[in-house]
């Protein structure tokens, strides 16, 4: 399967998004164990479950739209060829090249 592109890489997305989720799932996990033994109290544990499960949320939803999107760099116009650093070189180089054709033309087998 070949890696999709969108904003980003797809795989370094994936990637983010899994770390993203273990850990969240970890603290979820960890806050649900410390409310238990009753180590924490229940307004914390709440709040803890609540924002790794927003932070979760978010990240599969920007995981989805990566996806989704692909590779938007073919709606965006290409950009312009830099100029050339010395224009005076390209028009001596085009006289040059000019020059050695007409030499050519004029310099044959029957004209010595």
């Amino acid at each position: 399967m070949s890696d999709h592109k969108g904003y980003l890489p797809h795989s370094a997305v994936k990637g983010c998004v899994f770390w993203t989720l273990t850990i969240c799932l970890a603290v979820a996990t960890l806050s649900g164990i410390l409310r238990s033994w009753e180590v924490i109290d229940e307004v914390a544990a709440g709040r803890s479950f609540w924002t790794v499960f927003f932070l979760a949320l978010g990240s599969v939803a920007f995981l989805l739209i990566n996806y989704l999107f692909g590779d938007v760099s073919g709606l965006l116009p290409s950009p312009a060829p830099p100029p050339s650093t010395d224009p005076a070189f390209s028009e001596r180089l085009r006289k040059a090249k000019s020059e050695s054709q007409s030499g050519e033309r004029n310099e044959g087998p029957l004209n010595p």
